[in-house]
């Protein structure tokens, strides 16, 4: 708005003499008259222009404030049931590891409780990656889709092992290691719940250049 001022004033200074000797002291006033209107013209369009600009970021800041906000406490529970379903899981595949049944049962059983061990690090590497992703980068870029594109994979393994420990579970004789198992699959099958949603939520997140860098997660 200054540089414009300054601009139409050097216009004016330098246009006044031309004015005079051309047209004699009327059409100096008539001349005055249209720079002046030329200068009002020139200072409405640089006012036009700062609101649309201003416009622009005031909408862009709100779209920012509101990706914040509705993400913030909603974000927050999810992690904490992904969390507290996490550690349900580890703690019941610890268990899974010392059941008692010997032979192909319980061995399998064992092998699909470390397998569940070594997804459970994988899951919390891709959570940690989402975690770290801030505010400004999820507005500009949005979520981290090679994370969310993980989290899928090892929600798929999570339900093979579902199923694979629904089936063992009727071939058990002990009734501690039917327990175990029941109470395994029911963590799992909670800690794809919250998966779920966590992936449901991310692939939801409003960006500027969301579509382009889901394109090459692909």
């Amino acid at each position: 708005m200054k540089k414009a001022s300054v601009v139409m004033s050097v216009i004016t200074i330098l246009a006044l003499p031309g004015i005079i000797f051309a047209q004699g002291q009327g059409a100096q006033g008539q001349g005055t008259s249209t720079l002046q209107g030329y200068q009002v013209q020139n200072q409405n369009q640089v006012i036009t222009q700062n609101q649309g600009e201003d416009t622009q970021l005031q909408v862009a800041t709100q779209e920012q404030e509101s990706l914040g906000d509705g993400q913030g406490e909603g974000l927050q529970i999810r992690n904490q049931n992904a969390i507290e379903n996490m550690s349900t899981v580890a703690a019941q595949v610890q268990q899974l590891l010392q059941v008692r049944t010997t032979g192909g049962i319980g061995e399998q059983v064992r092998q699909i409780a470390q397998e569940q061990n070594q997804a459970q690090t994988q899951i919390q590497n891709q959570l940690n990656k989402l975690e770290s992703k801030g505010k400004m980068a999820r507005f500009l870029s949005g979520t981290d889709y090679g994370a969310v594109k993980n989290l899928k994979a090892q929600l798929v393994q999570n339900q093979v092992r579902i199923d694979q420990l629904t089936e063992l579970q009727n071939q058990l004789v002990n009734q501690g290691d039917i327990t175990m198992v029941q109470e395994t699959i029911q963590a799992l099958i909670a800690e794809n719940t919250s998966l779920q949603e966590r992936i449901t939520s991310e692939e939801g997140t409003k960006s500027m250049f969301g579509w382009l860098f889901r394109f090459f997660a692909r």
